[in-house]
């Protein structure tokens, strides 16, 4: 198990999880102290678990490593504070003017694909487009087995089998898997790459080089006499006031050349 992993699931103080994300982010003890505007030495007694830190050192100290809602969350109520962001469930009423508003956007986008998926990656929503494509892919009762984008496409019975370009993709995904699981500390995460991973025996020791910081990917799909050439784009909700919502992230397929322009332009939007 990888060592942050293991320290990300093991132990949950204030101390530990701010030791945590300063290694998460690469910044010293002294530049976090000096950034918060708290002296080293308290920031030494919060971290060593001598000193309780109060809320508005948390807000600042959170603001610094940049983390996510979630983990603020978990950082206040490690230290005796209140959450400062809410966690409502995707389902939940207050949440459907999101939702409506991600349903338009897919609408939107339609005769291509897109869809949204949650911080592990579990499909949320989807548009004509996409389940034109993946079922045309793999087939109705495949696209309903899997829930997960991820499992989806390296299931042997899933779209891995009809992308060309799966080295750089396979690549592309597993190293961004592993690089969100350490930055947002998703156990959740973790344990899907090491799943997913595992499978991968060639890849297991050493991912080819792929700037997995781009917010693009180049992807092939071919099936008998089909082709179909896309890039991709992650789009996240800019200043969410909600855990969950931060989480949201909505995936959208855009054609790139004119045969598949051409050929999803046949279907319209509906």
């Amino acid at each position: 198990m990888n060592n942050l992993h293991a320290t990300a699931t093991n132990d949950k103080t204030a101390g530990s999880m701010i030791r945590f994300w300063r290694a998460i982010r690469k910044v010293s003890q002294l530049d976090l102290a000096l950034d918060a505007g708290v002296s080293a030495r308290h920031l030494s007694f919060i971290e060593t678990g001598k000193s309780n830190p109060s809320r508005a050192i948390i807000l600042k100290i959170a603001g610094v490593l940049k983390m996510p809602h979630r983990h603020l969350n978990s950082l206040l109520a490690a230290s005796g504070h209140a959450s400062e962001y809410g966690d409502k469930p995707v389902e939940e009423k207050n949440m459907a003017m999101v939702l409506h508003a991600l349903r338009r956007m897919l609408d939107k986008h339609d005769p291509y694909p897109a869809f949204v998926v949650n911080a592990t990656y579990d499909i949320l929503m989807t548009n004509h487009g996409y389940n034109r494509l993946v079922s045309l892919l793999v087939g109705d009762h495949t696209m309903r087995k899997y829930k997960n984008i991820y499992r989806l496409t390296f299931s042997s019975d899933g779209l891995c089998r009809h992308i060309k370009n799966w080295n750089v993709v396979r690549d592309f995904m597993l190293d961004r898997l592993h690089g969100e699981a350490l930055s947002t500390h998703n156990t959740a995460l973790f344990s899907l790459y090491e799943e997913l991973a595992e499978g991968q025996k060639e890849m297991k020791d050493c991912l080819r080089a792929v700037d997995s910081e781009l917010p693009i990917l180049s992807i092939i799909f071919e099936q008998n006499d089909l082709r179909a050439s896309f890039f991709t784009m992650l789009t996240t909700l800019g200043t969410p006031l909600d855990a969950t919502t931060q989480e949201l992230r909505i995936e959208s397929l855009f054609p790139a050349d004119e045969p598949t322009k051409e050929l999803f332009s046949g279907y319209g939007a509906s």
